[in-house]
């Protein structure tokens, strides 16, 4: 119940970014957006473990120790990538991305990403509208790949959950776990909404 969607998602996404050329010489961090999330938290985890250099984006000064342990080498403000880029493109940063956020931040952060770099795009917490130029795409060779756990052939959900149960690091999944009791859920359901819970959150029905 703790890898959940969330686990299979963040699985895909890394998929999707190693299909498309991504190994572990990538000289420039990927980039996770909405890294506190159920889906971030476990990309981070995935990337790391594997030998990645991750870039975890946060709005929340309060989960950085948490980031950091779950493996990521840099933290970014969320603000910075609010910021409407001055140009079509700018200097290359990131050499890949997992994106959680969608909206504004995905098309802010698109002119950064590497020559024939990937974006893995999972959430839409941003909006589903996102305003952007062909350059990166043209220029660059930039994929942008939208990730659907609920519609991916059986193959590839087969593929994500053997790779899932050899590399993800279960001691890491434990600290991005938050368990509760079903009174409690009313609670954390509220937290939930206003972007305050980090990780996955997992319901003990019995207790």
């Amino acid at each position: 119940m703790a890898i959940g969607t969330a686990g299979l998602t963040a699985m895909l996404a890394v998929m999707t970014l190693e299909k498309h050329g991504l190994t572990i010489d990538a000289k420039k961090e990927i980039l996770v957006t909405g890294a506190a999330g159920g889906v971030g938290s476990i990309a981070i985890s995935l990337l790391s473990s594997l030998g990645y250099k991750v870039a975890a984006v946060t709005g929340r000064k309060e989960t950085h120790d948490y980031l950091t342990d779950l493996g990521a080498d840099i933290l970014i403000e969320r603000e910075e990538l609010m910021e409407v880029p001055r140009g079509p493109l700018s200097s290359e940063r990131w050499g890949g991305c997992v994106d959680n956020v969608g909206g504004a931040m995905l098309g802010n952060l698109l002119p950064s990403i590497a020559y024939w770099g990937t974006v893995a795009s999972v959430g839409n917490a941003g909006g589903i509208e996102f305003s952007s130029n062909v350059l990166p795409f043209l220029l660059r060779g930039i994929n942008l790949c939208g990730i659907d756990s609920n519609t991916c052939p059986k193959e590839n959900r087969l593929k994500a959950w053997t790779r899932l149960s050899q590399e993800l690091p279960f001691e890491k999944l434990h600290a991005a776990t938050n368990h509760i009791s079903l009174a409690k859920l009313p609670e954390m359901a509220s937290k939930i909404l206003k972007g305050e819970v980090r990780g996955r959150t997992v319901v003990d029905v019995n207790a």
